[in-house]
């Protein structure tokens, strides 16, 4: 009776020994597995670190388009008097510039104003009334802005303001587009400087967005020609057109 219990229980704890073996060899599976999924995810170089960068790009172009400040200007002691010399001028200047081929569109109002003034401070109880009519004039040939400039003050404009050699919208949006690329090429060669010195490698692009776009126009102030001379010149310049873009990219340790 002795000898069978002993062999029962030598049994027993065979069996338990067995299972304990069983359930390390399935916990040093698991682990294995881990380290394997990690490995292959390193072995597929997937991004783990990102380099932001702000970037601009800048392009010119020659103006297709001028943009002419124009004023004419009335004084007299009668304020209808004033209204209607205002009146008669403009209608003579843009008779006179739609004759040149400009459309009556393009010449438009952006201030018109008539006030009574002060004539002097030794008769300070004498008054008189000043008015002024200024328009705005789109020019699509640039090369007769001079022309334009002359016509104006020979048929009633008295003050001619800057002069602004810029873009069509057509032309504006070809140099917008080159500006844009221009600025993702010097985001990639700063983003690229960055991960060098920084142990990194970048892989591609996370995420792109556009800042400000500008155009500046060529500003240049008319100036008419004295008497005996050979006429207004004006000369245009370039126009340039800025973008800015913000670009994040993926890049991995090396």
């Amino acid at each position: 009776m002795t000898r069978k219990r002993l062999i029962a229980t030598l049994l027993a704890a065979v069996m338990l020994v067995t299972a304990g073996c069983a359930g390390g060899i399935g916990s040093t599976g698991d682990a294995a597995n881990d380290g394997g999924a990690n490995n292959a995810a390193a072995q597929q170089g997937q991004p783990d670190r990102t380099v932001s960068v702000s970037a601009s790009g800048e392009v010119t172009a020659d103006p297709d388009r001028a943009v002419l400040d124009v004023a004419v200007e009335a004084t007299d002691d009668d304020p209808e008097t004033v209204r209607q010399r205002l009146a008669e001028n403009a209608s003579r200047m843009r008779s006179a510039l739609e004759e040149m081929g400009i459309g009556e569109d393009q010449i438009t109002t952006q201030h018109y104003v008539i006030r009574q003034n002060r004539e002097s401070r030794e008769n300070p109880d004498v008054t008189s009334y000043r008015g002024i009519h200024a328009f705005e004039v789109e020019v699509d040939d640039v090369d007769s802005v001079g022309a334009v400039v002359e016509t104006a003050v020979d048929n009633g404009a008295t003050n001619v303001g800057s002069v602004r050699f810029t873009l069509s919208e057509d032309a504006r949006e070809d140099l917008r587009e080159d500006a844009l690329a221009e600025a993702v090429d010097n985001a990639r060669a700063d983003a690229e400087v960055l991960a060098t010195n920084t142990n990194l490698t970048v892989t591609g692009v996370s995420s792109v967005s556009t800042g400000h776009v500008s155009v500046r126009p060529y500003r240049a102030e008319a100036q008419t020609a004295a008497a005996g001379d050979a006429g207004t010149n004006i000369e245009s310049g370039p126009v340039s057109v800025t973008a800015q873009v913000q670009v994040t990219f993926n890049a991995t340790e090396n």
